[in-house]
């Protein structure tokens, strides 16, 4: 295991198995590898890429937040994570992939393509979610998350037409709060340690 990925596994108190770290390793490889040409991300070191990428991943892998063999939908899909870390430490749930950039759908798809465990279980799409008129095959879902797509309290209404809970993915903004209609099923704050930025995950479901 790559020191930046066991320093980030210990300060978030997460569980990584050797075989585990070594998928992210290779994911994390490849991102670096395509981030030259195509500028998938601005992290760039080592210690960056790994906070980028799997910090959430890691503690998305609980099954409290996504549970045991959930069908997951990712919208603005972007370098891939944290979906496809997520779907790397858990082999039990199947996800869909929305991205609007084709060059990073290209990245996606030999992402899924290269790395093991992926194919079969995770589609990517290229496309983009309206606002207006949320709709995408194979709704509903049984998660739905967004990472910076769009603002939390406009993407949980959307989440939670697409799917029968949806993750809010915060920083320093106050997770929406839940209305009528929704109810909060529980969450997780978390620092990252190499910026000592917070963060949240929020559970929504229907009421």
């Amino acid at each position: 295991m790559s020191p930046e990925l066991e320093r980030l596994a210990v300060s978030l108190q997460a569980t990584l198995d050797p075989e585990a770290a070594k998928k992210l390793e290779a994911f994390s490889a490849l991102v670096a590898q395509w981030n030259a040409r195509i500028d998938l991300t601005a992290a760039r070191s080592a210690e960056q890429l790994c906070e980028v990428l799997f910090a959430d991943a890691l503690m998305l892998a609980d099954e409290a937040l996504v549970p045991r063999g959930a069908r997951v939908l990712d919208v603005g899909s972007g370098a891939g994570a944290p979906a496809l870390p997520l779907a790397l430490l858990r082999p039990d749930i199947s996800l869909v992939l929305l991205e609007p950039l084709q060059k990073r759908v290209a990245f996606l798809r030999t992402a899924v393509g290269t790395l093991a465990g992926l194919a079969g279980r995770v589609v990517v799409r290229e496309g983009k979610l309206d606002p207006r008129a949320p709709a995408v095959a194979g709704a509903p879902f049984d998660v739905a998350m967004a990472r910076a797509t769009f603002a939390p309290e406009v993407w949980l209404p959307l989440g939670l037409d697409l799917a029968s809970r949806a993750l809010v993915l915060t920083a320093t903004e106050a997770p929406p709060v839940p209305n009528d209609g929704t109810r909060v099923l529980c969450g997780v704050r978390y620092v990252l340690p190499r910026t000592s930025a917070p963060r949240v995950i929020t559970v929504y479901c229907g009421a």
